[in-house]
C-alpha cells in the first residue's frame, strides 16, 4: 500500500489517464469499495468542529483507541515553518508537529502492551476528489489502515474496525516535489530533514501548533485530553506533553502563543 501512495505522489498532479486509474493509484488505505471510510484522527481533530471543517459531512464521531502505536512530536512542521509562524533560526527548536509510529516490539513487555492512544474515529464517504484534498493535505505522511478498539476495551479485546491513520514518513526522498523547498531550508538551517530526527535531538513542540492541538482536545472531553497529555511524548520519546507542560514557565508560553490573525481560525483549536 506504501508503495501505491508513493507513486501517486510522485506523480503527483500528472495523473489524469481517467478516473479508474486514478482511484487505482491512492493509497489502500483510503481506497474504499463500497461504503464508507473511517478516519482516525489524533491531533486537532479530535475537536469534532475541526474535523467538520475539514470533513463537512462527516459521520458517527466518536473515542476509540489505537494500541501498538505511540503518538509523537517527532518532526518539524511544515506547514508553521514554510509560512514563518515558527523560526528555524530559534535555537529552543521549538518546531515540532505530531505523528503517529509504530512501537517496535510491540506486545513484549508491559510498556509496549499498555502502548496506545486515544483517537476520534469518523467515518466519510470519499469521492476521488476528496481523496485527492486529503492526500494533498496530509502530503508529508504515510496512510495507513489500522485497527482500533472500543475505549475501554482490555489488552485481549478485538478490533471493532479498521481506519486510516496518518504515521510518520521513514525516507524524506518519498516526501513529494512540492515540499522540497520548505525541507531544503530546514536542511540548510538545522542539519535534519524532516524525519528521523534523534531521540536526543532536542526537538520540542511548535507552541502554536500544541496549543492549537490543546484547545481542540479540551473540545473532545477529558477522556480525549487525559490521553493527549499522559500518552503523547516529545522527540525523546520519553518526556510526556503533561510532563512538558508542567516544566518551567511552558504551560503559560504555549497558551500565549496565539496564531496570527489570517490562521487563526485554522490554530485556534
Amino acid at each position: 500500500s506504501m508503495s501505491h501512495f508513493r507513486q501517486w505522489r510522485r506523480k503527483g498532479r500528472q495523473l489524469n489517464g481517467g478516473a479508474a486509474e486514478e482511484h487505482d493509484a491512492f493509497p489502500a488505505a483510503l481506497r474504499g469499495g463500497e461504503g464508507p471510510t473511517t478516519i482516525l484522527a489524533y491531533g486537532a481533530l479530535l475537536s469534532e468542529p475541526s474535523a467538520r471543517l475539514t470533513f463537512p459531512h462527516l459521520r458517527d464521531f466518536r473515542l476509540v483507541r489505537v494500541r501498538g502505536y505511540r503518538r509523537v512530536f517527532g518532526h518539524p512542521h511544515l506547514f508553521l515553518i514554510g509560512q514563518n509562524i515558527v523560526d528555524l533560526a530559534d535555537t529552543s527548536l521549538r518546531l515540532a508537529s505530531l505523528s503517529a509510529e509504530k512501537v517496535v516490539n510491540f506486545g513484549y513487555t508491559s510498556e509496549e502492551e499498555a502502548a496506545g492512544f486515544v483517537v476520534a474515529a469518523f467515518d466519510v464517504e470519499l469521492d476521488d476528489a476528496q481523496r485527492r484534498d486529503f492526500v494533498e493535505r496530509e502530503r508529508a505522511y504515510d496512510l495507513a489502515k489500522v485497527p482500533y478498539y472500543d475505549i475501554d476495551s482490555d489488552c485481549i479485546a478485538l478490533p471493532k474496525g479498521r481506519g486510516a491513520i496518518c504515521l510518520a514518513g521513514s525516507n524524506d526522498a518519498e516526501l513529494p516535489q512540492i515540499l522540497h523547498p520548505v525541507v531544503s531550508r530546514i536542511r540548510e538551517q538545522l542539519g535534519q530533514g524532516v524525519w528521523q530526527w534523534k531521540y536526543d535531538s532536542g526537538l520540542l513542540p511548535a507552541d502554536v501548533y500544541l496549543r492549537h492541538c490543546l484547545l481542540a482536545v479540551e473540545k473532545a472531553g477529558p477522556i480525549a485530553m487525559h490521553s493527549f497529555v499522559n500518552e503523547t511524548y516529545l522527540a525523546d520519546r520519553n518526556t510526556t506533553v503533561a510532563e512538558y507542560l508542567n516544566k518551567d514557565n511552558n504551560r503559560e508560553r504555549v497558551m500565549a502563543a496565539r496564531p496570527p490573525d489570517h490562521l487563526l481560525q485554522r490554530f485556534n483549536g
